[in-house]
């Protein structure tokens, strides 16, 4: 008598598995014929060539000097991944230098920078915003620290 209520209980178990098992089946054939559907319809709106507008040298030149900034502030060594020339403008604002040229990279420098601002532009300094640097003029070169790096 304990064996077959035993078997019986383990034959229940196993239906009721299986059962479950074949709805999840169902639901997955389901979510797999949505998601087809789905694709097939986001194909139909993509455009069907893509077609390139050229631009010229002086329009590209143009777009990024509409971006360009005049700040004054100091220019100064960081020895960090290697070492970096970082800026910090007047007003608080800290920026990485790029395309500073060698002649200016002199820490504690006072100096007025004009550049392009690159806030989608990622580096291993992560001090501030990277700069592209167009133009340099020095203001004042009696805070100059030549063999000192900032920490």
């Amino acid at each position: 008598m304990k064996t077959n209520r035993l078997n019986l209980v383990l034959i229940l178990t196993s239906m009721t598995l299986l059962g479950a098992c074949a709805e999840e089946e169902k639901k997955e054939n389901l979510a797999m014929t949505d998601k087809k559907e789905q694709i097939q319809q986001n194909s139909e709106d993509l455009p069907k060539e893509l077609i390139a507008e050229p631009v010229t040298q002086a329009e590209a030149v143009e777009a990024d000097a509409k971006g360009e900034v005049t700040m004054k502030g100091s220019i100064f060594y960081k020895d960090l991944e290697g070492g970096f020339y970082a800026f910090i403008a007047e007003n608080g604002d800290r920026y990485t230098l790029h395309g500073l040229d060698e002649t200016y990279q002199k820490n504690g420098l006072i100096v007025e920078v004009k550049g392009t601002p690159k806030p989608d532009l990622m580096t291993f300094t992560q001090f501030g915003t990277v700069l592209q640097v167009t133009s340099v003029k020095v203001l004042d070169t009696s805070k100059v620290i030549d063999s000192l790096p900032t920490k």
